[in-house]
């Protein structure tokens, strides 16, 4: 039970009683007996014989932040001199451009012991993956990078993309050799 100052109160263990005066903590209370001497008591020692009537606290009140409007004005005023330039889009374009290596190396850490069957299909979900998030991503377009080699995996890309009817041209030569496909979403 919570005790607070001005309760009146008696001894579970003793007679008598008296008004708790302090609260030292949430177990322990002053209380000051009827001779005017004062114990401290557990509060488990204690039986409430009349609570105090007291004032609830009351909500401490905000101050509320005076805003000086020609300070704002002045600012509005300085603000809106600066002329306003437009960015450039080629700042855009490389959050619109995504580019995947799926050279299998790049994958997976281990590969040794995978059959190349096993090998293209680690690589071709990862293309698939990376299609689909450059689709949902509203990317303009995806370079796929599967290298030469035999040209298994690029027929492969090439082929799940023909199934998707979407657009793809060969990589830029200069910047990947014939190793590369760039698809347009």
């Amino acid at each position: 039970m919570n005790f607070g100052i001005g309760d009146k109160v008696s001894f579970l263990n003793e007679k008598g009683g008296g008004i708790v005066t302090k609260v030292i903590n949430k177990k322990m209370v002053e209380v000051t007996i009827d001779d005017g001497f004062v114990f401290p008591y557990a509060v488990s020692e204690l039986v409430m014989i009349e609570a105090a009537i007291r004032e609830p606290e009351p909500i401490p009140e905000k101050e509320e932040e005076k805003i000086d409007v020609s300070k704002l004005f002045n600012q509005k005023i300085h603000h809106s001199d600066k002329p306003k330039k437009s960015k450039p889009h080629a700042q855009n374009n490389g959050m619109l451009e995504m580019e995947i290596n799926l050279h299998i190396e790049e994958l997976l850490d281990n590969y040794s012991g995978m059959s190349n069957a096993e090998i293209i299909n680690v690589q071709l979900r990862h293309f698939q993956k990376a299609l689909d998030k450059a689709i949902t991503g509203r990317f303009r377009k995806l370079i796929v990078i599967h290298g030469v080699g035999n040209g298994r995996l690029k027929h492969e890309v090439r082929r799940l993309l023909d199934n998707e009817e979407m657009r793809y041209y060969d990589g830029s030569y200069a910047k990947y050799g014939y190793g590369a496909t760039e698809v347009h979403l």
